[in-house]
This record gives C-alpha cells, structure tokens and sequence, in this order.
C-alpha cells in the first residue's frame, strides 16, 4: 500500500501541479516510512524475544499512532485528488481507496480500534467530496463506498470476534496441558519451562533451591482405602502446599505421589533446610477425608540454592539424589533399631 500510495501520489501530484496534493504526498511518504519502520523493527524483536509486554503495549500504541495518521494523510490526498478536475486520475485514486480499507481490515482485524479508526479517516473524506458533487450521478459513488464501509467494518467485528474464541480456546488448551489433573498444579511441563524462566519463579531476589518429596505410605492408603480416597488425599497435599507457598514460589506434581516445590529466595543452606522442614511439618498432620482422619508421612529432598535458572533435569537429579540418600538413611536406622530390639529380647 505504501508503494501504490507513492506512485498514485505521485501521478496526481505531476499531472495536476497541485501544491496540496505534493505536500499531502510528501508528508504521506514520511509517516508511511515511520510506520514501516516501527513494524520492521518489532518484528526484529519479537524474533529475538527481547519485547517484554510492556514494551509490546508502547510499540503496538506508537504502531497504531502511526497507522492511524497515515490514514488521515491519506484520506485528505483523496479528497484532494477527487477535488482535481482531471477525471482520468478519479479512477485510480478510487481504486487505492477501496484498496486500501481492504487491506487495513485483512491486516489488523486483531485490533479493531486500529483497523476501524483507519478506515474511517481514510475513507469518509473522499465520500464526503463525493457526496458534494452537483451531478445526481455522483451519488452513486459515494453510496458504494459507504456500503463498502459498512460492510468492511462488520467484517472486522466478525473476524475479530471469531480470533477472540480461538485465542480463548487456545489459552484454556494450552493452560490445560500445563496443569496437573487431579490436584490443578503444575506438570512435568510447566516445571520445565518454570525452572528455565526465572522471572516465572521470582528469582530476582537472588536464588532459589527446589524440593523432591513423595509421601510415605501412600501405597498403603490407596490399597486399604481405594483410589477415590487416595485421589482426594493428593488433592489435600496440593492444596497445603499451596496454601504455604510464598511470593514467587511454585508447586508441581510429577506423577503418583511425587511433589517438587521450588522455593524463591533460598538465601542459604539452613533456610533451605528450614524450609523443607516446614513442608514435611506441614503435609505430616492428618488429614480429613470423606469424613475419616487419614494420616500420610513425607520423604523430602532439597537442592543447593542456585543463582541462575538452571536445568531442570540436574536440579530434579540432585533433589532426587538427596530424597533417595535421606530414604536410606532413615530405613538404615529403622532396621538398626529393629536389631536391637530383637537383640534386646534375645
């Protein structure tokens, strides 16, 4: 459209020697590169994932600034054009205009105060030179265009309203694949990519460690008690261990009864410490379900605290590492105080 705008612009500017119609082209051109070039250069961007939203909000107003002032310079050398009393060049200028409010509405139908702002200042003008004109059959034109209008503008709403539904199913789609589906926390997935983003985990107050557990005895419960009270008591534990999560912390569930809690601002090895002591003081008090007290332990395991957002995998290693070692050690001790006792007896 840029293109087209300069050649007709030109073409009217150097058949009429119209002192307005240059000026128009001129000023028309600037704000055309003004607005190329805040598209390019956000493209740039968005490619390298450098736009944070704020960024994105101001680039897409200073786009839509743009846009918007384009669409008046252009709809001002319109009815300029029309005013000239050189028929031949009406037609092309009316050719643009259709043209161009075809493509404001095919390109940003996603933002409709945009595309619908843009139309409107491009195109009312020349109607309204059109509507001017002394000859009956002048009429004819400026109502194409308005019907024209109407129905580009109840196209965008359509198309826009349509792109909202499936922006809506696409986010509860892909918020879906991320949740865990019994207790609602996060998956494998969500872990993955929190642990590889730390603004998503808050780890701009210098580190953070993450925790492995899984519950002792929960085999048990789900074998004497059924599924059904075994599913609600995972819903209980999720719903603890959020309830106790702090500011930028983050919950997930890897499967069965295994847990992971990253912990935002692991200053140190005994507030890691502390901290998985809370947890395993936490999930350790009984629980109420389906009317019945049901009592389940917790085996936990912590990482050393990290300054950067590191692998998910090496972080679940040694969480993982220190959950087995802490399991052997505690069976180690329960067999040696059965010993003894058998000894005792003895």
């Amino acid at each position: 459209m840029s293109a087209l705008f300069l050649l007709v612009a030109t073409l009217v500017s150097l058949r009429s020697r119209d002192g307005v119609a240059s000026l128009l082209l001129i000023v028309g051109v600037a704000a055309s590169g003004w607005r190329l070039r805040l598209l390019y250069r956000g493209q740039a961007r968005c490619g390298a994932a450098v736009l944070s939203r704020d960024d994105a909000v101001k680039l897409e107003r200073r786009f839509g600034a743009s846009y918007l002032v384009f669409a008046a310079l252009f709809g001002c050398f319109a009815a300029r054009a029309l005013m000239i009393p050189i028929p031949s060049l009406h037609l092309s200028v009316a050719i643009l205009v259709v043209g161009y409010a075809a493509g404001a509405v095919a390109t940003t139908a996603l933002r409709p105060l945009i595309a619908g702002g843009s139309v409107l200042v491009a195109v009312l003008p020349p109607v309204l030179v059109l509507a001017s004109g002394a000859e009956p059959d002048h009429a004819v034109a400026p109502l194409c265009l308005v019907a024209l209008l109407t129905g580009g503008l109840r196209s965008l709403a359509k198309r826009h309203l349509a792109q909202e539904r499936q922006s809506a199913t696409s986010s509860a789609v892909a918020a879906l694949a991320r949740r865990d589906h019994l207790p609602g926390l996060m998956n494998r997935f969500a872990l993955a990519e929190a642990i590889a983003n730390s603004d998503r985990i808050g780890a701009a107050e210098g580190s953070y460690a993450l925790h492995y557990l899984d519950l002792d005895g929960f085999k048990q419960i789900n074998d004497q008690l059924g599924h059904a009270v075994g599913d609600a008591l995972l819903c209980a534990v999720g719903e603890r261990l959020t309830a106790s999560a702090r500011r930028g912390d983050a919950v997930a569930r890897l499967g069965g009864d295994e847990f992971v809690v990253i912990q935002n601002g692991a200053s140190s090895t005994s507030a890691v410490t502390d901290r998985a002591h809370e947890i395993v003081q936490r999930l350790s008090t009984p629980y109420q379900i389906n009317g019945q007290a049901v009592s389940v332990g917790a085996s936990i395991g912590s990482s050393r605290p990290s300054s950067r957002a590191g692998d998910m995998n090496f972080l679940l290693e040694e969480a993982d590492t220190a959950l087995r070692r802490h399991k052997r050690a505690r069976a180690a001790c329960a067999s040696s105080v059965r010993r003894h006792r058998l000894s005792a007896r003895a």
